[in-house]
């Protein structure tokens, strides 16, 4: 799957590659022909200029032969220095000097008083600027059958003080140079730059490469976890170098497999704890039911057994209540209805319905309240329940004669209510579980094994749903201390 994923990622990066240096190769190629005809038209410009300088002194010197002689060399010679055609035409066509006139133009061309003339009027128009002008094509059809393009350049001239045929002489110094000579220029340079692109295409492919499998071995890696994983083996793990983002998703992997492992680990314990505690009670019920029934118990003993099945019956009950309660917390069913009520009141009510356990054990119960009276914003039902679990437990946990203690004191707007027993206390190593489903720290804490560890479940959850938080602390042998926090009304 990831092998695929990976062809299918390097296909489209190629491509794009392609296509991008294909696009730059035609944009560089339009930017380097541009370029080129524009250094081509400054390198005609200068030699245009040298020209006009020089057809002024063989105009002062019209009647020396070797002046017109060592011109037109000099105009052959420009001519094959820039692979061009040189006419010098005056403002009516007449071509008054060139470096050649080739046959296949001649024909296209008038010829009077023994001069050639160019036959469109656009051809030898004399601009009004004396700037030069530059213009591509086939020179208003002069050049149409060599099937090619032309760049033409016009640097015009005026000699007031010369005249032709009573005009004053005017005209243009052209210089035509086919464009593939100019284009033959641009290849050149592109064929030098060409091998550059294609090893940056190779080198780009290498480094796409690696980083491709740089990428995709982690996430093939986690692949293969997930998949030992789905089987049941939760010791795999994915180890990676570095600090990046890869080895932060490996981590952030390893931290979830722990997670699920808990959960899982969790699920186990739960479903056995429940079995547990649900065969337990079952077991003694039917065991006594069925003595009733074939008269292994007797009449007179009847009755006992009956409440001892009486007594197994709540047991369950409060155990399947407590299941409930908790699965409608952790969906998030239970809704906390928030009330006014005084928390001094509740804890009173709530030592009252434990009063019969206090006295069969003579423990010493003390009460601290900071004022009779203290109002808090809370569920009434639930926080109720709360106090039963923590002074029940209390009180399953602390020996005979020993003492509880519930104090409540506001503490920065809030009443704070600590729950105090003089027991056998908490192992270190057991505290941060306290809270957790069906968990006994230590068994031989007190005579009644009769709790299956979901109290301070309970506990926490119902104070989770108020924001609130618990916390216990625990010496082993010097008791325990719960403390929690209730807004004030």
């Amino acid at each position: 799957m990831l092998r695929s994923v990976f062809h299918k990622i390097m296909a489209i990066f190629l491509t794009v590659l392609l296509l991008c240096f294909s696009l730059a190769a035609v944009f560089f190629n339009i930017a380097l022909n541009k370029y080129v005809v524009e250094q081509r038209t400054q390198v005609l410009n200068v030699y245009g200029k040298r020209i006009l300088s020089a057809f002024d002194v063989v105009l002062e010197n019209r009647m020396d032969p070797m002046s017109t002689f060592i011109f037109k060399n000099m105009l052959e010679g420009y001519a094959y220095n820039t692979s061009s055609l040189i006419w010098i035409a005056d403002d009516r066509g007449y071509l008054l000097a060139y470096s050649s006139v080739p046959s296949q133009y001649a024909e296209k061309m008038d010829v009077e008083k023994s001069l050639y003339r160019l036959p469109d009027q656009k051809q030898y128009a004399v601009s009004e600027s004396d700037d030069p002008v530059s213009e591509i094509g086939t020179f208003y059809g002069l050049f149409d059958d060599t099937g090619m393009k032309w760049l033409t350049l016009k640097i015009p001239f005026y000699f007031p003080d010369i005249f032709i045929d009573g005009r004053e002489l005017r005209g243009n110094i052209l210089m035509h140079t086919p464009i593939p000579e100019i284009q033959k220029s641009g290849s050149t340079i592109l064929g030098l730059l060409m091998p550059a692109f294609f090893i940056s295409l190779i080198i780009s492919f290498i480094l796409a490469y690696v980083l491709s499998k740089r990428i995709t071995s982690p996430l093939k890696q986690m692949t293969d976890a997930a998949r030992d994983i789905s089987s049941g083996n939760w010791k795999t793990r994915i180890h990676l170098k570095g600090n990046d983002e890869i080895k932060v998703l490996a981590d952030s992997f390893n931290q979830m497999v722990d997670n699920l492992e808990n959960l899982e680990k969790m699920r186990r314990d739960f479903i056995a704890n429940v079995s547990h505690e649900l065969r337990t009670p079952m077991t003694s019920i039917n065991g006594f039911i069925e003595g009733i029934l074939d008269g292994t118990i007797p009449d007179d003993k009847q009755r006992y057994y009956l409440n001892i099945v009486k007594d197994e019956v709540k047991r369950l009950y409060r155990l399947v209540s407590d299941l409930l309660d908790i699965a409608r917390m952790e969906s998030g069913e239970t809704k906390v209805n928030l009330t006014e009520f005084d928390i001094c009141e509740v804890i009173r009510l709530s030592v009252i319905q434990l009063q019969q356990f206090i006295e069969d054990k003579n423990i010493n119960f003390r009460a601290n309240f900071e004022q009779e009276s203290m109002h808090v914003y809370a569920d009434r039902d639930a926080i109720q329940r709360v106090m039963l679990n923590l002074i029940h437990n209390a009180i399953k946990f602390t020996p005979e004669g020993g003492s509880i203690s519930v104090a409540v004191r506001d503490v920065k707007g809030k009443a704070e209510i600590t729950v105090s027993d003089t027991g056998q206390g908490i192992p270190e190593e057991d505290l941060p579980f306290v809270f957790d489903r069906f968990h006994k720290a230590d068994k031989s804490r007190g005579k009644d094994k009769t709790g299956v560890g979901l109290g301070l479940y309970i506990v926490k959850n119902i104070l989770k749903a108020h924001n609130e938080n618990i916390t216990v602390e625990s010496e082993y042998g010097n008791g325990t201390t719960f403390t929690f926090s209730l807004p004030m009304a």
